[in-house]
């Protein structure tokens, strides 16, 4: 047997009082999810207003620096949301699907969140 396919925990969709618990993990990842696009498109901005602005070399790129750590943090807060079933680490890509410990999917928090 497929080791990948014991690590489920469970099959059952969570209980009453749970679904609360979903959807505020649901709200946190997308508060972070939305705030590391908003940094990676904040940064395609500065990169051109910089070009633009005609600073020094050295402004342009102690901006440009300091802009990319604060990317690089947002995307390890976003890499840090727990799982809501497990309470592990989701995954430690910017976009995984599924939990890396009980295999539990985005797309089934999302459902849950939205009450469907």
């Amino acid at each position: 047997m497929n080791l990948l396919y014991k690590r489920r925990k469970t099959d059952q969709p969570p209980g009453e009082d749970e679904v609360e618990h979903y959807r505020r993990a649901w709200h946190s990842y997308v508060i972070r999810r939305n705030l590391v696009v908003a940094l990676f498109l904040g940064f395609v901005a500065v990169g051109a207003a910089s070009a633009k602005v005609k600073w020094r070399e050295a402004v342009d790129f102690a901006v440009l620096l300091g802009w990319i750590g604060v990317y690089l943090a947002g995307a390890w807060w976003l890499t840090e949301w727990k799982c809501p079933r497990c309470g592990r680490v989701f995954g430690h890509r910017l976009w995984t699907e599924r939990c890396i410990s009980c295999d539990l999917g985005k797309d089934e928090i999302a459902k849950v969140a939205q009450g469907k």
